[in-house]
């Protein structure tokens, strides 16, 4: 029979072994240090596990990766956005060569969630994943631009990203305030705050687990499959011990 402290160990391994990070489970507006792998960035949505990694020491993310994308001045840009100053204003400074280095000053999470035409969800990058061009991929009343090739700097990467926009901007009038002191509160972006056209209707603001697809559902980072067997495993141990 499996002793008490055995059995605190095996449940220890196996929440450990399967934690998850989803940008989904991080809070809206949250700022984003890390850089994430651009497969990521261009196939997975707000509810899928990701691919983190440190940025270096001159500031710049590793071959393969990014810090996210600058924010699109009047656009809803892609789903991690960066570039945000002090002073509201928003700017990314890199040099490459010998001595590269960069400076992408503040990126937030700005979660949106948008539904596509298939009903599948917006990608990381806010493209869905049929889009192949300006209004493609996704509903009738959500226009999107298509950027496509765009170098991230120092390694010579190509992403793609899209940003988006109501398609009644005119009649709808513009989202946000005119002023940039309002942009950030408390070490968070606050989105709604942001100067922008109008935006794309269905936004649900990233909740965990709206994403189509075959994601596992996780809970508290654990995967409710492993819960399953860990649950049944303790049950079997209970047996013995009666």
């Amino acid at each position: 029979m499996a002793s008490l402290p055995a059995l605190s160990l095996f449940f220890a391994a196996v929440v450990v072994g399967t934690s998850a990070i989803k940008i989904a489970d991080m809070e809206q507006g949250a700022e984003f240090t890390k850089c994430l792998n651009i497969t990521d960035w261009e196939t997975k949505t707000l509810a899928d596990d990701i691919t983190l990694s440190d940025r270096l020491a001159n500031g710049c993310c590793p071959a393969g990766a990014l810090p996210g994308h600058k924010f699109y001045t009047a656009y809803k840009s892609p789903q991690i956005v960066c570039g945000f100053k002090a002073d509201g204003t928003v700017k990314v400074s890199i040099t490459s060569g010998t001595n590269a280095k960069c400076e992408y000053n503040k990126c937030y999470v700005d979660k949106q969630n948008l539904a596509c035409a298939d009903d599948s969800k917006q990608l990381l990058n806010g493209c869905c994943a049929k889009t192949t061009g300006a209004n493609t991929g996704f509903p009738a009343t959500c226009n999107n631009y298509h950027y496509k090739g765009q170098s991230t700097g120092v390694n010579g990467d190509k992403i793609v990203y899209c940003t988006t926009y109501h398609k009644n901007y005119g009649t709808k009038g513009r989202a946000g305030t005119t002023k940039k002191d309002d942009d950030q509160a408390g070490g968070k972006l606050v989105p709604a705050n942001i100067d922008t056209y109008a935006t794309c209707d269905g936004s649900t603001g990233g909740a965990a687990g709206s994403s189509a697809g075959t994601t596992t559902s996780v809970t508290n980072g654990v995967d409710r499959a492993v819960l399953s067997v860990v649950g049944l495993f303790a049950i079997a141990v209970a047996r013995t011990m009666l």
